[in-house]
C-alpha cells in the first residue's frame, strides 16, 4: 500500500468532462459515479485523488469501449488536452515536449512515472503506476496517454503512423484488437504494465509549426503550489478534505476509498502519524475559514456552505471551538 493519498490535478479530468458534454452525456451522473461531484467548484490546480479521476475514465470506458481514450484525444482542442496539451503549447518540438512531461509530471500526478530516454536512434517513453491500479483501468489509461503522446506528434504537421512501437499492456477482456485499429500494427503486449513507446528522432525533434505553438507560455516560469505540504499521510488527507467540502462534510470512507484502503487501515496509518481524520477534518477547516475570512467578502452563510456546514449556526460553533472566536470577529480584524 501507497504511503499517501495518489493525488492528480483537477485539470487532468478536462478532457474527459469535455468529451461527455460534447457527446450530449450527463456530466454530473458520471462525475458522482466516480466521487467528483465536486469537481466543477476547482481550480484547474487544485489536487483532486488519482484513483477518482482513474474511475471516471474507466466509466466511459465501460460505457462506450476500452479504446475511449483515442476518442476523448480526437475530440479535444490542444488546449483541452490537460496538463500534456499545456506543456506541448510552451514547447518547441515533440522531444522538448515529451522531455518537460517527463520533469513536470511529479508536480502533476504524485504516483505517476513518466520517463524518456533519449538514444542515438531511438527516443524511448514509459509510463507506470507506482501505486496498486487494476488491469482494466491500467489499459484505459494507457490507451489515453497513447493517444495523447500521438497527437502531440501529429503537431508537427505529420500523419500516423508516428511510432515505431508501443508495448501496452491488454485489456482483460478486450485484449489489443481495439487498440491496433487505431495505431497500425506496431503494438504489442507489454508483460510489465508498462506503456513503453519508442520514437524515432528524426521525427522527435521536427520543430513545431507556429500555430501548433503559444509562444507566449514559458514552461520554466510557471509556479504551482506543491500537490501536498509533506510526504505524510495527513499531508495528503487534508487536500482531498478541501476538495470534497465543496460538497458538504465527507465521510472518512470517502477517504479511505481516494487512498485505496479499509477505514480501519487509513486510521491505524494516521494514528501511527499522531492525527486522526476527525483532527484533520478539523484543521482543513479551520484553515479555510481563516483564509476565508481574512482575505475575502464571504457572507457566513456562504462560507458554512464553502466548509461543508449544513446551517451556519453549526459554523459558528466551529469556528469558536477551533480559533476561540467568532466568524465575525474573526473578519473584523482584516
Amino acid at each position: 500500500m501507497t504511503k499517501t493519498i495518489p493525488l492528480i490535478r483537477a485539470a487532468n479530468v478536462v478532457p474527459l468532462v469535455r468529451w461527455i458534454e460534447a457527446n450530449r452525456l450527463s456530466s454530473e451522473v458520471y462525475l458522482a459515479e466516480a466521487d467528483l461531484d465536486y469537481w466543477f467548484a476547482l481550480a484547474p490546480t487544485d489536487p483532486i485523488p488519482l484513483r477518482s479521476g482513474i474511475a471516471l475514465l474507466r466509466a466511459l470506458s465501460r460505457d462506450h469501449g476500452p479504446g475511449i481514450g483515442n476518442s476523448i484525444v480526437t475530440q479535444a482542442s490542444v488546449a483541452e488536452l490537460g496538463f500534456i496539451g499545456s506543456v506541448a503549447l510552451g514547447a518547441r518540438s515533440p522531444l522538448e515536449a515529451l522531455q518537460r512531461l517527463s520533469t513536470a509530471m511529479p508536480l502533476h500526478s504524485s504516483h505517476e512515472l513518466f520517463d524518456i530516454k533519449v538514444e542515438a536512434d531511438e527516443v524511448n517513453v514509459t509510463h507506470a503506476f507506482s501505486c496498486r491500479v487494476d488491469d482494466e483501468s491500467v489499459h484505459v489509461v494507457q490507451v489515453l496517454l497513447l493517444s495523447m503522446l500521438q497527437q502531440v506528434l501529429k503537431f508537427t504537421g505529420l500523419q500516423p503512423p508516428l511510432f515505431r512501437r508501443a508495448r501496452i499492456l491488454p485489456h482483460p477482456d478486450c485484449g489489443l484488437s481495439h487498440v491496433s485499429i487505431e495505431f497500425s500494427d506496431g503494438v504489442y503486449p507489454s508483460a510489465r504494465r508498462k506503456l513503453v513507446v519508442s520514437i524515432d528522432p528524426t521525427i522527435a525533434r521536427i520543430p513545431f509549426p507556429t500555430v501548433a505553438r503559444d509562444r507566449a507560455a514559458n514552461f520554466h516560469a510557471r509556479r504551482i503550489p506543491p500537490l501536498t505540504t509533506d510526504c505524510s499521510l495527513a499531508a495528503s488527507v487534508q487536500p482531498v478534505i478541501a476538495a470534497m467540502l465543496h460538497g458538504g462534510e465527507p465521510t472518512i470512507e470517502r477517504i479511505a476509498r481516494a487512498y485505496g484502503s479499509s477505514v480501519r487501515s487509513l486510521q491505524r496509518r494516521l494514528r501511527d502519524e499522531n492525527t486522526s481524520y476527525s483532527e484533520q477534518l478539523d484543521l482543513v477547516r479551520r484553515n479555510l475559514a481563516l483564509a476565508y475570512l481574512s482575505s475575502e467578502s464571504v457572507s457566513l452563510s456562504d462560507l458554512s456552505e464553502r466548509l461543508g456546514y449544513s446551517a451556519q449556526s453549526a459554523l459558528s460553533r466551529a469556528v469558536r471551538r477551533l480559533t476561540g472566536r467568532t466568524p465575525t470577529a474573526l473578519a473584523s480584524d482584516d
